[in-house]
């Protein structure tokens, strides 16, 4: 009677402890160089992300495809290249292309306007390159805040989180960390922050 009693007593606690208890799926990271990148460029993105997100891998460098090539700007077309690794990307991966290449996308009125980064909100890739940055320092912080959009997070109006938006420029030296509020959000999605 009493081994029935602790037996059920047992039960009773494991299934009481998983009520309202919710796994966060893993999202595996694939860091993908485009084109040649410095290696400080991709050792330094796969280093935080593996900090903050984990599951990340380093995937060798490949050519960035000709169909994303804009010949009258002589630069890519950051949108077609999200696309392309949309398409490679399983359940549970997100693709993280980098490059030194100048990117661009359509922008409102602008058919191709230059950018630093894009990424899907929420997405499977995102691009980021090093071209437009001016404190090559701080090449994670793109890749950080790509990632986010990917995740799920909007731009932020708190100055100093990487979540805020650029608006044409290159704040990423006022850049201190993910706010409160972007940091809680991440956290639910499974994120060391």
């Amino acid at each position: 009677m009493i081994i029935r009693l602790l037996l059920i007593m047992l039960i009773l606690s494991s299934c009481h402890s998983n009520v309202g208890s919710r796994k966060v799926p893993d999202i595996h990271i694939r860091i993908l160089p485009l084109g040649r990148v410095k290696e400080n460029y991709t050792r330094e993105a796969y280093d935080n992300i593996q900090k903050i997100a984990g599951h990340a891998v380093l995937l060798p460098a490949t050519e960035i495809p000709a169909m994303a090539f804009y010949a009258p700007r002589n630069r890519y077309r950051a949108d077609s290249l999200i696309r392309w690794m949309s398409k490679q990307a399983k359940a549970n991966e997100i693709y993280i292309g980098i490059t030194t290449q100048d990117i661009s996308t359509t922008k409102g009125e602008y058919a191709d306007y230059g950018v630093m980064g894009l990424g899907y909100c929420p997405g499977k890739a995102c691009i980021v390159s090093s071209y437009r940055l001016k404190n090559k320092q701080h090449f994670y912080k793109l890749v950080i805040h790509e990632l986010g959009h990917n995740m799920g997070l909007q731009h932020c109006p708190v100055p100093t989180c990487y979540m805020r938006d650029a608006k044409g420029g290159d704040p990423t030296g006022e850049e201190k960390g993910f706010c409160k509020q972007c940091a809680a959000y991440l956290q639910k999605k499974g994120w060391n922050l």
